[in-house]
């Protein structure tokens, strides 16, 4: 017998085939944009924070959301399970929508992993931080969250809500911290659950900024009180500043009383003792107090009084557009169970209504009117620190960022509906929705700053010349007229192929433009 070798198995073929120096193994992935966001991620900090804070596999999930977020521009979360194929993300295992909804509910129950991600953001801002403070409303289909609530909508949607309040640093742009609360809940009763967060989490030296909203004399109590400075915009028909105001109507006629930056608008400052009080948390034999009672105390505030001829025409022009539609509602029979509350007070505040028969005719009690119309073109600012009134007019019209930064997420972070079912899955939704809104604003005031730069000279020879001036001018253009989103979505077109074999493997991308190179020059992102 001669003996001949063993038969092989089928799996010994496929084996062998693996290893052939002929088998290639090839891929295609969109870099362009993602290596973008890649550099933001570590350029600011962000991915540094998440991942110092908890475990890898959750850090990678809640950053590839929040870049999945970023770069469709608030696309809902279930495309990613297609998407991720095409788009390299830190969690390489695949995220399913079991994934992310496990993932929701563990980071809202992890408040150790939030806290400390908004105290990292906090503690670059320097020794004394510009805060704006200030709340939104999320609409919700649920019946099942007891946070949601119907109050205030901003949507108008007649949904219950969730109310999401946020502290924006008015200096970096950045985004800093957050917090949700039921929807009926008045903004003016949040102002010392912000003082007490920022305390816990190590600032104690802040100016805080907030609109009328959030103005009480017990807030400012508290503020006083932590040693927080203010600013907040009050209401003009408060007792005491509109004695104020009442005693300096003069003073805004004068040319030395315009603000600097904007003449339109003249500004007058009192210096003032205001009296205030807070209820005692612990008793105190000096003054002999006990827990819960008041504890007044004394504090110069500084209030700034402003007047606006152009804001005093809108205001008599959309007074006045007010009352005619409310005379046509009276006169074709309108009732007032059909009206709202603050309808109904105006009618009997400034019209006069008469009745003939079955029918009503309305006159306008001019008198009233004329006492209205004597505060339009008035607004006023106080504050503890703020002396003048220019600079705290220019510190309180930079508070509006903040209100961007609410309509960038609703609109790029998938943030104008809850979409979960449970307190914990939407607190940790909101935490990635936010992580993706500090990418998008850290990118937002980079490009904001390279505007302010391109096709400028700065000294240097090798760059001041017509060339480079040019080509930075048609940078600059482009960047204009081009949101961040189409931005990004222009780089989605680099794309690397990688083709591997046993002998060699090669990795090659899509070429760029001179104007793209240049872009990704200037904002710092390695070459593809």
């Amino acid at each position: 017998m001669v003996p001949t070798r063993p038969k092989r198995s089928s799996r010994e073929k496929v084996s062998n085939l693996a290893v052939s120096p002929y088998a290639v193994s090839a891929s295609r992935k969109k870099v362009g944009m993602m290596d973008i966001i890649d550099h933001i991620g570590k350029a600011s900090g962000i991915d540094d924070a998440v991942y110092g804070n908890t475990d890898p596999g959750t850090a990678q999930k809640i950053l590839s959301l929040a870049r999945y977020l970023l770069a469709t521009n608030g696309q809902t979360l279930p495309g990613i399970t297609a998407w991720q194929y095409t788009h390299p993300l830190p969690y390489e295992d695949g995220i399913s929508e079991d994934t992310y909804h496990e993932l929701f509910g563990r980071v809202g129950r992890d408040e150790t992993l939030m806290q400390s991600f908004f105290a990292s953001r906090l503690k670059d801002l320097g020794d004394k931080a510009l805060l704006a403070y200030d709340s939104t409303t999320i609409s919700t289909y649920s019946s099942r969250m007891p946070e949601a609530r119907y109050g205030f909508n901003k949507a108008h949607d007649g949904r219950e809500t969730v109310k999401l309040l946020a502290l924006y640093s008015v200096g970096t742009r950045q985004p800093v911290a957050f917090t949700r609360q039921p929807g009926n809940q008045p903004d003016v009763i949040t102002v010392e659950n912000a003082l007490k967060q920022l305390s816990a989490i190590g600032i104690d030296k802040a100016e805080i900024i907030t609109d009328n909203g959030y103005y009480s004399e017990r807030n400012l109590a508290e503020l006083l009180h932590a040693h927080f400075d203010f600013i907040t915009l009050i209401k003009t028909s408060i007792k005491w500043v509109r004695k104020e105001l009442d005693a300096h109507l003069d003073d805004f006629r004068s040319t030395s009383s315009a603000c600097p930056f904007d003449t339109d608008t003249h500004c007058v400052t009192v210096m003032r003792m205001q009296e205030f009080s807070r209820p005692r948390r612990y008793a105190s034999q000096k003054k002999g107090l006990q827990p819960g009672d008041e504890d007044s105390f004394s504090r110069r505030v500084y209030l700034h009084l402003y007047f606006n001829p152009m804001r005093r025409v809108e205001q008599d022009s959309l007074f006045d557009k007010d009352l005619f539609e409310l005379k046509h509602l009276i006169e074709t029979g309108s009732t007032e169970e059909e009206l709202s509350e603050s309808a109904i007070e105006k009618v009997h505040k400034y019209l006069l209504v008469r009745h003939h028969g079955s029918g009503r005719t309305a006159a306008f009690n001019e008198k009233a009117i004329a006492a209205k119309k004597k505060y339009h073109g008035y607004f006023a600012l106080v504050s503890n620190c703020e002396k003048d009134a220019p600079e705290c007019l220019r510190k309180y019209r930079a508070r509006e960022t903040i209100e961007f930064f609410f309509e960038s997420g609703k609109q790029r972070a998938d943030g104008s509906r809850t979409r979960v079912w449970s307190s914990e899955s939407l607190m940790g939704r909101m935490f990635v929705q936010f992580v993706a809104l500090c990418y998008y604003e850290y990118l937002s005031e980079r490009i904001r700053q390279l505007k302010l730069l391109l096709g400028r000279e700065n000294g240097d020879p090798a760059h001041d010349n017509k060339d480079t001036l040019d080509r930075e001018d048609r940078l600059k253009s482009w960047l204009k007229n081009t949101p961040i989103y189409l931005i990004l979505q222009w780089f989605d077109a680099v794309e690397e192929v990688k083709v591997s074999t046993k002998l060699l493997s090669k990795r090659w991308t899509t070429e760029i433009t001179g104007r793209d190179q240049l872009f990704l020059d200037k904002l710092g992102v390695p070459a593809f």
